[in-house]
């Protein structure tokens, strides 16, 4: 059978700009893959011509074995699809909400209702269901977003930020249905989220700046390719005991935050412990497993190698 999903060489100009460069993609049947990167890197452009939402200027794409220009119809048939911003209609109750969104993908009289009733009790909108949608909290309105997206059971699920803005409990509860969804049902989700936390149970992770593609892997490779921990490193002594670690021949790479220094370490830590607890200047000092958020720093913000002498 065909992926779910197949891009190559996929690209969108507008006008001079290049939002998506050269995209190769292949998605499995079934698997959870996440699209990361900062604002601008080109994930809700892949995701819109993905959703046939837009027309590529360069490459192409399948979904399920369907050209996303030349076949318009039948990936649409097999899409369900979540957008960054809301778009549920406040004048009308969720269940209205439904309804209008079963007919729109072919479901009528009691087909459409039964899985206008369906999706209610999955989704646990029951108390909700007659009231007007103005009147949900924006948790729920994007719970209503979500089943929306799932009500005709959709092969692909394709999801920009579904949990942006929320609070951890109804982040909490997006993911679970979600889960439930392709346990349940086989489908397959790729989607995008500034929690980058949320792509840690993933099957794989594609990981863009500037519209191009800056790593592709499973969370767990990514993670390892950086290094064994991160050194997180605060105060006015940090760049002097970053550059001492890479002496040591621990530390591989510096990454520049915020907040701010981490310092992939590899290898044997009790070195790297001494030599940080005998360094001046040191506000903060704290050793602990790498995450994806380290990779995104790295790859999308730029690892700057310590490449200074010995201190």
């Amino acid at each position: 059978m065909s992926a779910a999903v197949e891009a190559e060489g996929l690209g969108r100009d507008y006008g001079d700009v290049r939002a998506l460069d050269a995209l190769d993609l292949e998605v499995a049947r079934g698997a959870f893959v996440g699209l990361l990167g900062p604002n601008g890197a080109g994930k809700t452009t892949a995701m819109l011509l993905l959703a046939t939402l837009l027309s590529p200027t360069r490459g192409g794409a399948r979904i399920f074995g369907h050209d996303v220009a030349a076949d318009r119809a039948a990936v649409r048939r097999r899409l369900g699809l979540l957008f960054q911003e809301t778009s549920v209609d406040g004048l009308l109750t969720p269940e209205e909400n439904l309804l209008f969104a079963a007919r729109l993908v072919g479901l009528g009289g009691r087909l459409a209702r039964a899985a206008v009733a369906d999706t209610i009790e999955r989704i646990g909108l029951g108390p909700r269901a007659r009231r007007p949608a103005r009147e949900l909290s924006g948790g729920w309105r994007r719970l209503l977003d979500i089943a929306r997206a799932t009500l005709h059971q959709p092969a692909l699920l394709i999801l920009d930020e579904p949990t942006v803005g929320l609070d951890p409990e109804h982040r909490d509860s997006v993911w679970s249905l979600l889960d439930t969804q392709r346990r349940v049902h086989g489908t397959t989700v790729l989607f995008s989220t500034h929690y980058l936390a949320e792509a840690e149970p993933a099957d794989r992770v594609v990981l863009l700046a500037g519209g191009r593609v800056v790593a592709d892997g499973t969370p767990e490779a990514l993670r390892a390719d950086l290094g064994d921990e991160i050194a997180e490193i605060a105060g006015p002594g940090a760049e002097r005991l970053a550059r001492a670690l890479r002496g040591l021949g621990s530390g591989r790479a510096l990454l520049h935050t915020g907040r701010g220094l981490r310092v992939t370490i590899a290898g044997e830590r009790a070195a790297v412990v001494e030599l940080a607890g005998g360094a001046p200047g040191i506000d903060r000092f704290a050793l602990r497993p790498v995450s994806l958020e380290d990779v995104y720093f790295a790859r999308t913000q730029g690892a700057v190698a310590a490449a200074a002498e010995p201190a």
